[in-house]
């Protein structure tokens, strides 16, 4: 992989980050940022977790509420009502026409700039095209997922979360159990863990062992980076026990980009510091935990 632009985009969100033109205009301005960086001849461009569901209120003119469940519990009665599981339904409803937009968000960004691009994992059912279906859902489930596209805009793989925190779990996410998020490219084998994958060791264990050189760490963390957290903080045992831990000692995995969202949901907050790490050590870290940054190393 040498030669190759490894960039972590660490965004910055809050509630004029979602319309329509708003959220592309935002995303690519990401993407040019990143491009006048870029010293190789290919480039994986990655973006954090979870951000871009809030696509959802946004496309029915919510605003966000005072926290992020509170938000999705809005927009999920205001979709469909009081009905049994309004959750489930109400995302279910406008699934296709989200994941058209963020389809072709990320897609022509990934054509244009020419990089392998990561998009923001986002809450989807598996959407499926057929020649006379068209486009389909293919189940009833809900994930926490994100695509990943080729330099000609071409989706090459969906990744899925395989770990769900206790809020996911709430919010009605499904396991993407069957899925080994592992791509090969003209560039090398990726492997994909979102977020909370990225702590368990079978999960680091599998890509190691699939042959990954590298991996994409999607993350977005609402909890305070400084706060107390088991006798230490929490930006030192995410650091410890995530990156670190996960890149160092492998046979293959060699660099690890962990992305990471900040940003605003009403009294929650998301922060974090987006790295680039390999076998154990930083290549780049972000200076701040509460704000966007770009981050690059060209290996």
């Amino acid at each position: 992989m040498n030669g190759t632009d490894l960039t972590a985009v660490q965004v910055w969100f809050d509630q004029d980050s979602f319309g329509e033109e708003a959220f592309r205009r935002r995303m690519k301005s990401y993407a040019i940022e990143a491009s006048l960086l870029w010293k190789g001849i290919n480039h994986i461009l990655v973006f954090p977790e979870f951000f871009a569901t809030f696509l959802y209120p946004s496309f029915r003119r919510l605003s966000f509420e005072e926290t992020t469940a509170k938000t999705l519990t809005k927009y999920a009665v205001k979709n469909m009502g009081l009905s049994f599981n309004p959750f489930k339904k109400a995302f279910l409803r406008d699934a296709l026409e989200i994941e058209a937009y963020y389809h072709d968000v990320f897609e022509s960004m990934a054509k244009e700039f020419g990089t392998y691009l990561l998009a923001p994992s986002i809450l989807l059912p598996v959407v499926d095209t057929e020649s006379e279906k068209g486009r389909f859902i293919r189940d009833g489930k809900l994930y926490n997922l994100a695509y990943f596209f080729n330099p000609s805009g071409k989706v090459v793989a969906k990744a899925f979360k395989h770990n769900l925190t206790k809020a996911e779990s709430s919010i009605i996410f499904s396991r993407g159990e069957q899925e080994h998020n592992v791509v090969h490219t003209e560039i090398g084998v990726i492997g994909i863990a979102i977020c909370y994958d990225m702590f368990f060791q079978s999960e680091i264990e599998k890509l190691d062992a699939a042959g990954c050189e590298t991996v994409l760490v999607p993350s977005c963390n609402f909890a305070f980076w400084k706060g107390r957290l088991s006798g230490s903080t929490q930006e030192r045992i995410w650091f410890r026990d995530g990156p670190i831990k996960a890149s160092s000692g492998r046979e293959k995995i060699r660099y690890l980009i962990n992305p990471m969202a900040t940003g605003i949901v009403g009294r929650d907050r998301a922060q974090g510091r987006s790295s680039i790490w390999c076998r154990g050590r930083a290549l780049a870290v972000a200076r701040e935990f509460d704000r966007e940054e770009i981050l690059n190393f060209t290996t």
